[in-house]
């Protein structure tokens, strides 16, 4: 019987594995764990990896739209923390954060009340 996706390719999970994924800002190129950035052809490699090699290597690729939403969601958790316990967060805010936090509350104040 078939498997529904071709099975990982030993060299290219063996270069997966040797991968840090944490690629320098405005750069398409990867490097291995010891530091040293991808050759031409590992780099070719790394970008005709399947989906099912990254995962069955156990990497976690980055899903934009998840970010985005776990983000607004983690907002809106800690803004409802901070609109309930503003005196607990003025300790932690310098005289200027508390300053623009007094203001903007001052405008969505207002906006609540039109």
């Amino acid at each position: 019987m078939p498997t529904p996706f071709p099975a990982p390719r030993p060299h290219v999970m063996a270069l997966l594995f040797d991968t840090y994924f944490d690629r320098p800002w405005g750069t398409r190129t990867f490097r291995h764990l010891d530091g040293r950035p991808f050759t031409d052809e590992e780099q070719a490699l790394a970008d005709d990896a399947t989906l099912e090699e990254f995962q069955a290597a156990g990497v976690r690729l980055h899903d934009p739209e998840a970010g985005t939403e776990a983000e607004a969601a983690v907002t809106k958790l800690i803004y409802s923390y901070a609109l309930d316990h503003h005196m607990a967060l003025v300790q932690f805010m310098t005289h200027e954060d508390m300053l623009e936090y007094d203001r903007l509350c001052g405008i969505a104040a207002a906006g609540a009340d039109s």
